[in-house]
């Protein structure tokens, strides 16, 4: 059985969808609780995709002691783009992806020099016709942010889709996928991240962001799901044929 290895950052942003749909295609998922200092398998090959999920921390915090797992898992994704390896990474996954491939990864801001962060239910655009693996997909679907950092472009990525404050929200290089976005949860994960992350939503929509977007998340992500799971699908098996 093939076999992905999922690295979380924080114990409420785990696979989710992501294991969902890779179990129904026949993969073995292994969690592996990266925070907790717990180490990815020693046999991890290039046969084997790695999955990066997301957290509050940033590219800015490489080399901090309180999250000393980080360099290593770019790393880790600096060596398996060499080899051409299959890897998923999703909000700080993909920062760390367009890190460990050279390009620039910042705190997003307005022209005036003011902190944008983008969190909630909104549109993103995609470019059906820029590659295979988004071929067919709507050119506008609803899909749940939550950054405060973008990345460029990396050099030989193909842009797959954006938003109007974060123009790289998915980019494909070679086998190495990455979403800014998050398509893997579900309303009432979103709900529970609004709670625990209250500062940061209120930091991007005002003192009531915490209400607001706990009143729309759980028809928001049952009327998405279909198109979350079938871009899902329809990337992951572009990343591992």
């Amino acid at each position: 059985m093939p076999r992905a290895v999922c690295l979380i950052n924080v114990p409420h942003e785990g696979p989710a969808l992501v294991g969902e749909l890779l179990a129904g295609m026949g993969w073995s998922v292994q969690v592996v609780e990266a925070y907790a200092g717990h180490a990815w398998p020693r046999d991890l090959g290039p046969e084997d995709l790695l999955v990066v999920m997301g957290g509050p921390m940033g590219v800015a915090d490489l080399g901090r002691p309180e999250y000393p797992w980080l360099e290593p898992v770019a790393a880790l994704l600096h060596e398996r783009l060499a080899q051409g390896a299959p890897n998923l990474g999703i909000c700080l996954g993909a920062q760390l992806l367009a890190h460990a491939a050279g390009a620039p990864v910042a705190p997003m801001v307005d022209g005036v020099g003011q902190r944008l962060r983008e969190v909630g239910w909104g549109a993103l655009q995609v470019f059906p016709e820029a590659d295979a693996c988004v071929a067919g997909l709507p050119v506008e679907m609803e899909v749940l942010h939550w950054h405060g950092d973008a990345c460029a472009l990396p050099a030989g990525a193909t842009l797959l889709a954006s938003t109007p404050v974060c123009p790289v929200q998915m980019f494909r290089l070679g086998r190495s996928l990455g979403l800014q976005f998050h398509p893997e949860i579900d309303g009432a994960t979103a709900c529970l991240w609004a709670a625990e992350d209250a500062a940061f939503v209120q930091a991007a929509n005002g003192p009531e962001g915490v209400a607001a977007l706990q009143s729309v998340s759980l028809a928001a992500a049952a009327r998405t799901e279909p198109w979350r799971r079938r871009m899902l699908t329809q990337t992951l098996r572009a990343i591992l044929g």
